[in-house]
């Protein structure tokens, strides 16, 4: 696919317009204007997109990766978080994505990295607040299970689906609950943000179909050890532990 003619791979134009429209949504539900978000998604574009061309030396182009970048950041981050925080998460992210990498790939999720930083150094918890439910008919209702269309694109449905149905089954074997009640509302409670977006990033996460269930279980299973355990950012730290046993994979010499 082609934009303003820049060679663009389809899942990045879903990505920025499910965020978008999830971030809106849910904004609107809240009766607030997310400017953290927007922040995000300006200095994360921007500094992608200086770093790229005054560093690396790149041409101009349209900063894609960087929207959605910043789009998760503030996803994730309190609705109502400082700029400072955004900007330093953002400038966390983007320095990683550029630079932090191992044979020419990104060795952690930026987005993860730069919130887990962000968040410590500001004395705020993720909130994830993109992720809210709506009320239907008197049953609480995410609309981020449409994010699956992004797993799909990213070509990591295989990666999601381990996750979500390890970390649903942990969430049940821990609640001691088998009732309809209970599993329909480990289901509907499920953070499919996380799942579909972050989880699935193509350039931290294993190709092979094998290692994809491994490595969607073995997060899963990081992130329910990490929330008995209290620890902050359960999911986020989740995710950096699962990418630092990919790259320990990949460096021993498999693929």
């Amino acid at each position: 696919m082609k934009v303003l003619n820049q060679h663009i791979a389809p899942m990045y134009i879903w990505a920025i317009a499910l965020l978008l429209a999830i971030a809106a949504i849910s904004g609107y539900t809240l009766r607030t204007v997310p400017y953290a978000l927007i922040a995000a998604a300006a200095s994360a574009a921007a500094l992608d997109l200086l770093l790229s061309v005054l560093v690396l030396k790149h041409k101009p182009r349209i900063p894609f990766s960087g929207i959605i970048t910043g789009l998760i950041i503030g996803s994730v981050a309190p609705v109502n978080a400082p700029l400072m925080l955004v900007l330093l998460a953002s400038l966390i992210a983007v320095a990683s994505k550029l630079f932090l990498k191992y044979k020419s790939v990104n060795i952690l999720n930026p987005a993860a990295l730069g919130l887990v930083v962000a968040l410590a150094a500001f004395g705020m918890g993720d909130a994830w607040w993109a992720a809210s439910s709506y009320n239907v008919y008197g049953i609480a209702v995410s609309l981020t299970p449409i994010l699956i269309i992004l797993a799909y694109q990213a070509r990591r449905l295989t990666t999601a689906a381990a996750f979500v149905i390890v970390g649903i089954a942990a969430s049940l074997a821990l609640g001691g609950t088998l009732s309809l009640i209970g599993i329909a509302s480990a289901i509907l409670g499920f953070n499919y943000l996380f799942a579909f977006v972050m989880l699935v990033d193509p350039k931290t996460s294993p190709n092979h179909r094998l290692m994809q269930i491994a490595y969607g279980a073995a997060v899963a299973l990081i992130g329910t050890a990490a929330t008995l355990l209290a620890a902050p950012y359960p999911l986020l730290v989740a995710l950096i532990v699962g990418n630092l046993g990919y790259m320990a994979y990949r460096k021993a010499g498999r693929r």
